[in-house]
């Protein structure tokens, strides 16, 4: 079973997301694949065997200022879903929680970085992070990470040296927001390195 659910509304500050937004994100990226988990794995119990391929995001694994709701509910399918592996794993249920970073799909242009033309985000191809889903999923791997650079260095401070990481997703926090509502690049270095200056 591949779990794809995914409802992000447009980048916002933590507090402005609305409690319709916050309900709905979580209804359907956490509840909704939790519900329908717990109906599936029951025949998967009784036959023996199963998988669960769950497309989490690099938000579950790091901070992603702009998209706390998003983060949480990612946050969260990682939490259950890891778990739902350790008291499984020896009935024969595998999981393999997958987390892209920025993924470029149809309905995701690419964004300019602001004040920089010729610049835009790099994101992995759908066609790309389909084939090393299924490469980790063939391969029973628990986790993978799909992202190109900056995505990828956050996500290994975040885990391995997380003071570190910590400290960098709060110097770019601010400059992250402002540069989604903007609709410049909101993985970019300069957020770090660039000539704004911090909120």
């Amino acid at each position: 079973m591949i779990h794809n659910a995914a409802y992000e509304r447009p980048k916002t500050t933590a507090l402005d997301v609305t409690e319709e937004g916050l309900k709905a994100t979580l209804n359907v990226n956490v509840i909704g694949t939790i519900s329908l988990t717990r109906l599936l794995a029951l025949f998967m119990l009784k036959r023996g065997r199963g998988h669960f391929v769950v497309m989490s995001s690099a938000a579950g694994k790091a901070p992603a200022p702009g998209q706390a709701v998003y983060s949480a509910s990612k946050f969260a399918l990682n939490g259950y879903f890891h778990s739902l592996r350790s008291e499984l794993y020896r009935k024969g249920i595998k999981v393999t929680v997958v987390c892209p970073g920025p993924i470029k799909t149809s309905s995701v242009p690419e964004a300019s970085t602001a004040g920089q033309k010729g610049f835009s985000e790099k994101r992995v191809s759908s066609e790309r992070c389909a084939e090393l889903t299924i490469i980790a999923a063939t391969h029973g791997l628990k986790e993978v990470w799909i992202s190109y650079q900056p995505v990828l260095a956050v996500m290994y401070l975040v885990q391995y040296m997380p003071t570190i990481g910590f400290w960098l997703m709060d110097k770019i926090g601010a400059k992250r927001v402002e540069a989604a509502a903007q609709k410049g690049n909101t993985y970019s270095l300069n957020l770090l390195f660039g000539k704004n200056k911090a909120l």
